[in-house]
């Protein structure tokens, strides 16, 4: 049986920052030898000190208006708690900046420029199914919180589309059936055809990390291509699909 483990790299040194400094989350969800869960449990407050939980700071972080950073609770305390804090303009632009080269995908078959091989697809669909379509897909799992948490927001997305017979969103993950299934009950995602067992799809491109985005042009040149969770992701993701499409 695969294994998974969950980085979290948004809290890394994070005494040594200054409570203005802007943290840049990354979230990823990849394959190991050992796993661990993801503590969802964690608490992270707003600037008046109210508590927030995972799922409500998260829905805030999938905006691309907040990040985490830490601070004393007060200047007697050493001790630090997480907070939510709204990101400037210049702050975003810092943020995308480098965090686009941290998580760009490493993967030799899904660089940006390049065209995507659609071999691997086609085990699930056909060359006619896919072609002269903006190809979108979303890698997951389903014990990868940030990328169940992330559909919500994508669904808001989606719905707006005015052209989704361009579009082709496919939700790919290494889970049984019935597994995904019932996820994506608890966690619908909308306007996307769910490819279950398709580990040997991620494999095919050498991909192993979730969530993980993927959007192509209409000629299936690579036009996005990032792995991880963090603040900028899915306001790029969708901007790069609305970007495509309206080529």
């Amino acid at each position: 049986m695969k294994q998974y483990f969950f980085a979290l790299f948004s809290f890394i040194a994070a005494a040594s920052y200054g409570q203005d400094t802007v943290r840049r989350p990354v979230i990823t969800h990849s394959l190991s030898s050992v796993r661990t869960k993801m503590d969802t449990t964690r608490l992270v407050y707003d600037e008046e000190g109210n508590e927030l939980h995972f799922y409500q700071y998260q829905k805030l972080m999938n905006t691309g208006d907040y990040t985490i950073t830490t601070k004393r609770a007060s200047p007697d305390d050493p001790a630090t708690k997480l907070y939510l804090k709204k990101l400037s303009d210049i702050e975003k632009r810092e943020m995308y900046d480098i965090a686009k080269q941290r998580m760009a995908i490493k993967s030799p078959l899904l660089q940006e420029g390049t065209e995507l091989d659609i071999t691997p697809l086609t085990r699930a669909l056909t060359a006619e199914e896919l072609a002269n379509k903006v190809i979108v897909l979303i890698f997951w799992n389903t014990e990868c919180a940030v990328c169940t948490e992330s559909f919500g927001s994508l669904n808001a997305f989606l719905q707006q589309i005015h052209n989704p017979e361009n579009l082709v969103v496919l939700a790919i993950t290494p889970e049984p059936q019935e597994v995904a299934a019932a996820k994506l009950k608890e966690k619908p995602l909308h306007h996307a055809q769910l490819l279950s067992n398709a580990g040997s799809i991620a494999k095919g491109y050498q991909l192993y990390n979730y969530p993980s985005f993927i959007v192509t042009d209409k000629s299936r040149i690579i036009r996005y291509a990032i792995s991880g969770m963090g603040p900028f992701v899915l306001p790029s993701f969708k901007e790069a699909i609305k970007t495509v499409l309206f080529q």
